[in-house]
C-alpha cells in the first residue's frame, strides 16, 4: 500500500477530518472549473488542464456538448501544513428543472 493510500485510509476513519462539499450554481457559473481545480490539487489532472478536461463529466454526450447533465462525486485529500489533513467528499450537483 502506498503512503498516500495509507494516509487516505487513516483519514477515512477519523470523522473529525472528513468534510462534505457540494458545488451548486447556475449554468455557466464555474462549477466544472472549480471541481477540476480541486481535482488538480490532488495531482489527478494537470493544473493547466483544469476547467478544460471536465473530469467529472463522465458521459460521452456531456463531453461532446460541453455541459454537465448528471451529478458526480469524488473523494479527495487536502493537506495544509503538517497538522491540517482532511479527506473531503466533493459532490457536483446538477439541479433538475
Amino acid at each position: 500500500m502506498s503512503a498516500i493510500s495509507k494516509q487516505i485510509s487513516i483519514l477515512q476513519h477519523k470523522t473529525d477530518s472528513i468534510r462534505n462539499i457540494c458545488i451548486l450554481a447556475h449554468i455557466d457559473h464555474g462549477k466544472t472549473t472549480l471541481s477540476d481545480s480541486l481535482i488538480s490539487s490532488n495531482g489527478i489532472i494537470s493544473s493547466k488542464l483544469a476547467g478544460k478536461v471536465r473530469y467529472l463529466d463522465s458521459r460521452d454526450d456531456e463531453q461532446q456538448r460541453g455541459i454537465t447533465m448528471k451529478s458526480s462525486a469524488i473523494s479527495l485529500r487536502f493537506t495544509s501544513g503538517e497538522r491540517m489533513k482532511f479527506y473531503f467528499n466533493l459532490l457536483f450537483y446538477i439541479e433538475k428543472e
